[in-house]
Parts: C-alpha cells; sequence; structure tokens
C-alpha cells in the first residue's frame, strides 16, 4: 500500500492502482461493499419497480437497459436507503487521493439496470461511446487540470460476468480525448458533438463481483453494453468533485435541498460530502 498524498487520508489506493488510472483511465477498487451490503442495495433498487411492472413515463428503456428516474428531469436516488452508497468512505478515500484533495463532494446517485438482451448478436454496446465531461458545452476547450477533474463510475451490486451488461471502456482513452482535443487549437470540447459519439474507438468490458465500484477518469469514453446473461445488472452511479471544481460543480446545494430523513442518513461526514456542513 502506499502513502497518501492527501494529509490524514488512510490511502486505499496503491501506488499501481494510481499508475493505472493515470495510464488506463480506470481502477477497480475491489470490495467497496461486501456481498451482503450489494444484495440490500440491489433488493432495495429492484423494490422501485412497480409491483404490476407498468413502467414510469419518465423512465428510460433502451435495448433491455432501463434507467430509472426519480423525476422527469431527475435522476437521482438519493433517499435515506440508497443514501449510503454516496457515503462510502473507502470510495472516498480512493477518490481523495486521485484528486489530491480531502474536500470533495458527491454527486449522481442514478440507478442502471440491464436486463437479458439476445437482440443484435454482433453488437457488444447497447449505447454509443461517450464522456461525461464536467466542462459545459458552453466553454470551448478543457483545461486538463486536477480542479477540473471528476472520478466516478459505478458499483456492481451483482456479478457482473463477461459479457453480463459490464460498463465499456477504452483503455487510455482518456489520454486520447486529451490528444485530440489539444490537436484541435480550440473547440476541442465540441469535438464529435461534445464527445457524446464518439465512434472511431475500440472497447472492452468491465468486469466484476457484486461490491466491486468501477471508478472512472471523466474524460473516459464510455458506454452501456447489452447483457447476454440471465443475471439482470444493477448498478449505481457516483462521482466526487472537488470542492473548488473549476466550473462550479462542487459548489452547496441550495437551502432546504436535503430533509431530515436524508440528513439524518448522512451523518456528519455525508454531510459535509453534500456541502451541507464545511469541511
Amino acid at each position: 500500500m502506499t502513502s497518501s498524498p492527501v494529509t490524514g487520508v488512510e490511502p486505499v489506493l496503491s501506488e499501481d492502482q494510481i499508475a493505472q488510472f493515470h495510464e488506463q483511465g480506470y481502477v477497480i477498487v475491489k470490495g467497496a461493499l461486501s456481498r451482503e451490503e450489494a444484495d440490500h442495495y440491489r433488493r432495495s433498487i429492484v423494490s422501485l419497480f412497480p409491483p404490476n411492472l407498468d413502467l414510469p413515463a419518465t423512465w428510460g428503456s433502451y435495448e433491455g437497459r432501463i434507467k430509472p428516474m426519480a423525476s422527469a428531469d431527475n435522476h437521482t436516488f438519493d433517499t435515506p436507503e440508497l443514501l449510503p452508497l454516496m457515503t462510502n468512505e473507502k470510495l472516498y478515500r480512493a477518490a481523495s487521493q486521485l484528486l489530491e484533495s480531502t474536500a470533495l463532494r458527491v454527486l449522481d446517485g442514478s440507478v442502471g439496470i440491464t436486463f437479458r438482451n439476445d437482440a443484435h448478436p454482433d453488437q457488444p454496446l447497447s449505447q454509443t461511446l461517450h464522456i461525461d465531461a464536467s466542462v459545459p458545452n458552453s466553454v470551448d476547450d478543457f483545461t486538463f487540470e486536477t480542479r477540473e477533474l471528476q472520478v466516478g463510475g459505478c458499483y456492481y451490486l451483482t456479478d457482473v460476468e463477461p459479457n453480463g451488461g459490464g460498463i465499456h471502456v477504452v483503455p487510455g482513452g482518456h489520454k486520447i480525448v486529451e490528444a485530440e482535443a489539444r490537436a484541435a487549437g480550440g473547440g476541442g470540447r465540441h469535438l464529435h458533438q461534445e464527445w457524446k459519439q464518439i465512434k472511431h474507438l475500440q472497447s472492452i468490458e468491465v468486469t466484476g463481483e457484486a461490491g466491486d465500484f468501477a471508478l472512472l477518469h471523466h474524460l473516459m469514453p464510455h458506454g452501456a453494453s447489452h447483457n447476454r446473461k440471465a443475471t439482470t445488472r444493477i448498478a449505481y452511479f457516483v462521482r466526487w468533485v472537488r470542492e473548488d471544481q473549476t466550473w462550479g460543480v462542487g459548489q452547496k446545494p441550495e437551502p432546504g435541498r436535503y430533509d431530515q430523513a436524508q440528513l439524518d442518513a448522512m451523518g456528519d461526514f455525508g454531510r459535509k460530502l453534500f456541502g451541507v456542513e464545511d469541511w
């Protein structure tokens, strides 16, 4: 285990894992949850489905992939039952190592459910490769600074075997994005339709066990894949940014954003992560 570059944070990632993240753009954090915890949260997410299986009109359904929505314009499920997934201390420590700061904000909280899909047997991906860039579309270029960086990805709440609907990534893809953006000489943020339609790169599937977390650089091209297995893949997505993130993503929430039940579920540590209290 390496020493942490951030004072006061017990390291989670080894020197080799940090090197892998910087070189490949992703790393697997093994055992972010126990198998029992993963199954608990899996069952909590399954309970989101209506008993009659009639999907709400706001939910997305594409090629066997279900995207639940908390409301029409909100994908975040930060209920007291699921909120602990966003305050996982092991993942916070890993994110702190990569972001080189202890003052972080936690984001996302979305859910992805991928059923078995036998269609398109020659196509591994059910979604075009893209990046979830932290730079607004109104900005022409990335800064490529640590302050701009977002790190995040998904918990696997089920075992994900090959061809089991695992997230696809492009090894070293974050470096390819940076090189192409820099070569554009201005306007690099706008390439490939704001990097939402990346069709010239090849990806691999990231497998894992229930409780593992796939942690990605925010410039990593990635996409959902078809699930050819009987096991329904259930994932929960979380991101971390620095409090002083370049484009303001780490700002405090508006007053009253969270109710008392959510605040209680956060605990002292979580209230700092969500920006309710100061670090």
